[in-house]
This record gives structure tokens, C-alpha cells and sequence, in this order.
């Protein structure tokens, strides 16, 4: 009897033994988790002044900007004569940025032209940092005689990218 006894109680503590073991094995692993990205993409005109004015030149309104856009009203009156605006861009955000493209349209009258330097495709611009660049408005020199067309629009779209 006894050995009845002992196997019966083997035989619980073997099943005991194996219940806890499922148990210990048998364990549900949970995880969870998020994730958020919180950027801040501001690029934008900050500045635009008159720098440099030769001849005749002059402003015949002040220079305006908004986060997206500049302007200027040259008056030029002989050849030679022009004006060089500075123009600032800012990269107000926490996203570094590149000039992935310049547009640049005006109406082609051959009196007027255009130059743009200090700013080039490619150009990084870093969260926090500023870049300038000028935009000069030239009376053409090689006009002999009062052109039919005594004015010409610029627009320049800057296109940042994430970098």
C-alpha cells in the first residue's frame, strides 16, 4: 500500500512539476510601443534691402517680402544705371535643407536684365542658419536709344528640399 502511496504522490508531484513548467514556459510576451516624428519644415524669406545703387537708379517703392515671396519697383534712367538688392533666406525649422532648383523668369526685354549670384543649386542650408544672395536690376549699356518697353518683371522661385 504504501508503494501505491508513493507513486500516487510521485505521480502528483510530477504533474505538479510539469504545470508550473507550462506555465513558466507558456508566458505571453507583450510589447508595445509608438513612435512620432515632430519637425518643423520653415524655410523663408527673412530680409530684403537696397545694397547698392548706381547712377540714376533708385526705388520707386521699398522693397516688400513675405514668408514666400519678394518684391521691388526699380526705377532705372540711363544706361549703366542699377541697383543690387540683398536678399536673405532663413531656415527657421529643425530640418536641414537644399536648393534643389532656381527658377527664374522675367519678360525678356533686352533694356533690362537680371543677375542673381550668391545663391546656386545644391546649396545646403541648415535648420537655424541664413544664406544672402543679390539680385541685381541692370539698365543694359548697349542700349544706343529709349526702348519700347520701359519695364520687366523678375520672378525667382527657390525650391528647397529636405536635405
Amino acid at each position: 500500500m504504501r508503494n501505491k502511496k508513493n507513486i500516487i504522490h510521485l505521480l502528483l508531484l510530477a504533474l505538479c512539476i510539469m504545470t508550473i513548467g507550462y506555465a513558466a514556459f507558456n508566458s505571453n510576451l507583450v510589447i508595445n510601443g509608438s513612435a512620432s516624428i515632430e519637425s518643423n519644415w520653415d524655410v523663408e524669406i527673412t530680409g530684403i534691402t537696397s545694397k547698392e545703387i548706381h547712377g540714376g537708379a533708385s526705388n520707386e517703392n521699398p522693397p516688400v517680402y513675405t514668408k514666400t515671396s519678394a518684391s521691388f519697383k526699380s526705377l532705372l534712367q540711363s544706361p549703366g544705371d542699377f541697383i543690387t538688392y540683398e536678399v536673405t533666406v532663413r531656415n527657421n525649422g529643425d530640418i536641414d535643407a537644399r536648393l534643389d532648383d532656381i527658377e527664374m523668369s522675367d519678360e525678356n526685354n533686352p533694356a533690362i536684365n537680371f543677375v542673381l549670384d550668391g545663391i546656386s543649386e545644391g546649396d545646403e542650408l541648415d535648420a537655424s542658419e541664413e544664406v544672402k544672395f543679390t539680385v541685381t536690376v541692370i539698365y543694359n549699356n548697349d542700349v544706343a536709344s529709349q526702348p519700347d518697353s520701359i519695364s520687366s518683371s523678375l520672378a525667382i522661385n527657390l525650391n528647397y528640399v529636405q536635405k
